[in-house]
């Protein structure tokens, strides 16, 4: 009798996948990433990532980091490095002289505060910003047969509704090198599919595909209408949705003139711009419900 519980114990265990390490070469994620382009229009595609061969920089080894971005991933470009440690706490560097940055403390245990960066990727240039995520809970998830170790994040100013997800051996639902699943809004980031040793390891349901075509985004037969009054704005104006459900989720993102998020704000159809909380200058804004853009336009701010 104690045999077969022993036996039926270990055979539990076996399918659950805790503590594996992200940073190996034998995995891809695919990407799906939303930014301005520098006339304003909003861009679609899939982003490839993978981690090749080691780079040892101040004593210390990296895997090196390539991205591309097409469908025939051709021309893979260097983009930063990144490694691992012994506790998974995951670190990254765009340039070999830039300090490294912890990405992923996949360590984290529940009802903890931690630091993190997230890649921002947009049409001029990269940079890391600042991510403050509380742990909520730690559960598991089912992927391709097995249970893996999940961390549950929101922000420390709002504990009820989880914005990103860790997973261990994948990463983040936000996307590989990002940090901003449920972020909805701004620049857009999460995670397609990831595969290891060319298997299929996570697919997002929500799309059929592993791929975005890349491309423009079709803005056409949407009905809600997104207006702002006067622009430009001399002192005060209202950027206001109109033929949105109400128990529809509602995002509102401004980006400075080189596509960088300055402003976000959700669950409203109104906004007020006081042109005294801006420097002045042009400005693009998205307005997004769920994971689709319902308006977007451009901001002159006196």
């Amino acid at each position: 009798m104690k045999q077969t519980i022993i036996i039926t114990l270990i055979m539990l265990i076996g399918n659950f996948v805790f503590g594996q390490s992200i940073v190996t070469t034998n995995k891809q994620w695919y990407n799906f990433i939303q930014y301005y382009n520098i006339g304003g229009a909003i861009i679609d595609s899939t982003e490839h990532i993978k981690f090749t061969s080691d780079t040892v920089i101040n004593s210390i080894t990296y895997k090196n980091v390539k991205r591309v971005i097409n469908e025939n991933q051709g021309n893979w470009s260097s983009y930063g490095f990144i490694r691992e440690n012994d506790s998974n706490q995951v670190f990254y560097k765009i340039n070999a002289g830039d300090p490294e940055r912890l990405l992923y403390k996949m360590n984290a245990q529940s009802h903890q505060t931690v630091l993190v960066y997230g890649l921002n990727t947009g049409f001029t240039n990269e940079n890391l910003d600042t991510m403050r995520y509380y742990v909520r809970n730690i559960d598991s998830v089912l992927i391709d047969q097995s249970y893996h170790r999940r961390i549950n994040l929101t922000i420390p100013e709002d504990t009820t509704w989880v914005i990103e997800q860790w997973i261990d051996s994948i990463g983040s639902l936000g996307g590989m090198l990002h940090n901003q699943y449920l972020y909805v809004g701004c620049d857009g980031y999460f995670l397609q599919c990831s595969f290891e040793n060319g298997v299929l390891q996570y697919h997002d349901s929500t799309y059929d595909d592993c791929v975005y075509i890349s491309g423009i985004a079709e803005k056409a037969g949407f009905t809600p209408t997104v207006s702002i009054f006067p622009n430009p704005i001399v002192d005060i104006s209202t950027l206001e949705i109109n033929g949105v459900e109400e128990n529809n989720s509602i995002s509102i993102c401004l980006y400075n003139s080189i596509g960088k998020g300055v402003y976000r704000t959700s669950g409203v159809n109104r906004m007020t711009i006081s042109k005294n909380n801006f420097i002045p200058g042009i400005y693009f804004f998205s307005v997004t419900t769920c994971k689709e853009v319902i308006g977007s336009g451009k901001i002159i701010i006196d």
